[in-house]
């Protein structure tokens, strides 16, 4: 029988399935071009997770399903579908981000990554999921980064048994984000770093001092970001590499297809 490979979240962290669950399409428009999304019923997440977990084996790994404060309703949803299947969150490796908003009725993102915000975000993320067990800092900067008062509070969460957050990272979605912050010393403090798959293949020269850092990296957009090449080839392409703990699936109509990409038989 196939099952899903895992790895380990960096040094003397836990085990996490390779695969791991996308989650901006269950609260919001995904991509941001496609004119003919339609906001996902509760049936059909819960049966996009069951899929999932119907092919866990039995082991300490964890699935991580990442979203967002950023993602809509998805934190809600996601929350809902614990409440339901209460028995599977703690099979489940929970990261959220903070810093960007999304405002449904006028579909438009800002950015916010004040120590007020940061408390705010956490309290409703937490209110929503129950646990987060990593926290991001979304669509990551210098600016934040070096901001003492904003790492300090980060640093603060995560002592707090309430918050229940293990671990810290920090969301690129830019390159020259993650360059400048990799060059200026600034992500020593953080225990992943989450970046596009096309930027992770163009910049071997930055994936190498992360991690000599002992940070771990996940990566999003496997497929929306690489420029035509067949899904079967980009995946079998970053399988190959040991430095990823997590890819991110986003996809919502070819699950099936993507989990075949990473079954193996044990």
């Amino acid at each position: 029988m196939a099952f899903l490979p895992y790895r380990k979240l960096g040094k003397n962290k836990p085990l996490v399935y390779l695969l791991g669950i996308g989650t901006t399409w269950f609260g919001r428009p995904w991509p941001p071009d496609n004119h003919a999304y339609t906001y996902p019923l509760s049936l059909e997440i819960f049966h996009y997770l069951d899929e999932v977990f119907a092919k866990i084996k039995k082991n300490n790994a964890l699935l991580m399903v990442d979203t967002a404060a950023a993602y809509g309703q998805s934190e809600k949803k996601i929350g809902a579908y614990f409440k339901k299947r209460k028995d599977l969150l703690s099979k489940t490796f929970i990261a959220t981000k903070w810093g960007e908003e999304f405002d449904i009725a006028k579909g438009i993102s800002t950015i916010n990554h004040s120590k007020e915000q940061l408390q705010i975000s956490v309290k409703r993320s937490l209110a929503h999921l129950g646990k987060i067990d990593l926290l991001y800092i979304h669509q990551a900067s210098s600016e934040v980064l070096s901001n003492v008062k904003v790492i300090a509070e980060m640093k603060k969460l995560k002592k707090q048994r309430f918050s229940h957050i293990q671990y810290l990272g920090a969301s690129f979605s830019s390159e020259d984000a993650l360059n400048n912050a990799v060059q200026d010393n600034l992500i020593g403090c953080m225990d992943v770093l989450q970046l596009p798959a096309c930027i992770f293949l163009k910049r071997p020269d930055l994936i190498r001092i992360i991690r000599q850092n002992h940070i771990s990296i996940v990566l999003n957009s496997p497929i929306r970001k690489s420029e035509g090449a067949p899904p079967k080839e980009i995946f079998t392409d970053l399988l190959r590499h040991d430095e990823i703990s997590v890819i991110l699936t986003g996809t919502r109509h070819h699950l099936k297809e993507t989990i075949g990409y990473f079954l193996t038989s044990k």
